[in-house]
């Protein structure tokens, strides 16, 4: 009696892997661009934070007011996050991520705003970063951009929309 594996056996095992492959390998291959999302994320709950204690010390460290900058390119703004005692981040790199500004002006991924609304607003900064998963965005990026004013969701058919914004009072 010969020992081993018949024909249908080994098919059966292939056939399961396979539909197993298929199953997890999308999960697997999008894990890179959710860890970089998060970095993103947790940068700017970073920066809320350092600009919030700034804000509720008082003093002459108040929110910058006549900014709406990239992070990283606005002296102004920079100025005012290393006196508040944070640091400028550095975002996680990806080709896949575009920059915040359509007319391509801002080439770094985080961006800050003062009254993100409008004037009329009820938030008085607004920081946001792009994204690369449509279920980490929860703002089109033109509404914190400046645009228009008007706050939209992003659209999930179009990559240029994925934002996260953080938004505060």
């Amino acid at each position: 009696m010969k020992k081993g594996f018949t024909l249908i056996e080994l098919l059966i095992v292939i056939t399961i892997i396979g539909i197993l492959a298929v199953a997890f390998l999308p999960t697997l291959l999008g894990a890179p661009a959710k860890g970089r999302d998060t970095q993103r994320i947790a940068d700017l709950q970073k920066i809320q934070k350092v600009m919030v204690n700034g804000e509720l010390e008082g003093g002459a460290m108040k929110y910058p007011t006549d900014v709406s900058v990239c992070i990283g390119t606005g002296a102004t703004f920079n100025k005012y996050l290393t006196a508040l005692g944070g640091t400028l981040p550095v975002p996680p790199q990806s080709g896949e991520v575009v920059p915040l500004h359509a007319e391509n002006t801002c080439n770094q991924q985080y961006g800050y705003k003062y009254k993100p609304g409008g004037d009329d607003s009820a938030f008085k900064i607004g920081l946001y970063t792009k994204v690369e998963n449509f279920e980490n965005a929860n703002m089109a990026c033109a509404s914190i951009a400046g645009e228009h004013n008007e706050l939209v969701a992003p659209v999930e058919e179009d990559p240029s929309t994925w934002c996260y914004a953080i938004l505060t009072q």
